[in-house]
């Protein structure tokens, strides 16, 4: 499993790309910087959009990326691009965005080769996608947010990703639960510990508070850190250092590429 950082920042500013992570060329996590880190024909290949939850910087590319694609939807027999999520999610997608007044609706268009599709998710159900397993599980976020689990039929190559999450418990039980050990974790930390009290409003976690929460899993997979507030990010990488002391983890880079 090849996963790419198209965008991994908590601020859009020069240098700092939205949240967006492709796997095995096809396969969106999030798509907040995807159509400024694809060139056309890397987009034309994306078969599926994975939704953590409905806020802009986590889904504003799939209004650019449908655009994009309409070229090799018209006239073609191509089936659509899926966005999967949790129905409340979608459901704000088709409300708030695809809704022909801020963006047009491509999941009727072309008429009779829409670009996008909806499948919604349930909780812990696996589904499979282009050769890997793919469950998700409530988190606490914004409304109906969750993280999601890939992996590979022998639980050999896995990686879990939170999306935006605070502290919550049900995420943990479910990653606790999977039936092989979990080696891969990508989460967040957004905020200096200084910054607790609007992190804990905001439902985001700081280095202290990411501390606690890695303490509820049963296994020490690797920490892959995203989604740091720009200003904040030499403080925060300064209380990674001590806070996740025994941990294995890294600080995300756009362009990297992991192998999982």
């Amino acid at each position: 499993m090849l996963l790419r950082v198209l965008g991994c920042s908590g601020s859009d500013l020069p240098g700092h790309h939205l949240t967006s992570f492709l796997v095995d060329e096809a396969i969106l996590l999030d798509a907040g910087s995807v159509t400024s880190a694809l060139d056309l024909s890397q987009q034309s290949k994306i078969t599926d959009i994975f939704v953590t939850h409905a806020h802009l910087d986590h889904i504003k590319d799939i209004l650019f990326l449908a655009d994009n694609l309409i070229e090799f939807f018209s006239g073609k027999d191509r089936p659509p691009v899926r966005i999967h999520g949790l129905a409340d999610v979608l459901g704000s997608i088709a409300e708030h965005l695809l809704n022909d007044t801020i963006w047009p609706d491509f999941t009727v268009i072309p008429e009779n080769a829409p670009v996008l599709a909806y499948h919604p998710l349930a909780p812990e159900t696996v589904i499979q996608v282009r050769g890997l397993n793919v469950a998700t599980c409530p988190v606490n976020h914004a409304r109906a947010a969750s993280g999601f689990v890939l992996w590979s039929d022998d639980g050999e190559h896995n990686v879990a990703y939170t999306g935006d999450t605070g502290p919550n418990g049900r995420w943990w039980d479910f990653l606790n639960a999977l039936p092989f050990p979990l080696t891969n974790l990508i989460t967040e930390a957004s905020f200096p510990n200084s910054m607790e009290t609007l992190a804990r409003t905001s439902k985001h976690l700081t280095p202290g508070l990411l501390r606690v929460e890695l303490e509820r899993l049963t296994v020490r997979p690797k920490v892959h850190i995203y989604h740091m507030k720009s200003p904040f990010s030499a403080q925060i990488q300064e209380e990674l250092q001590r806070d996740l002391a025994g941990y294995t983890y890294h600080l995300m880079n756009e362009k990297e590429t992991f192998s999982f």
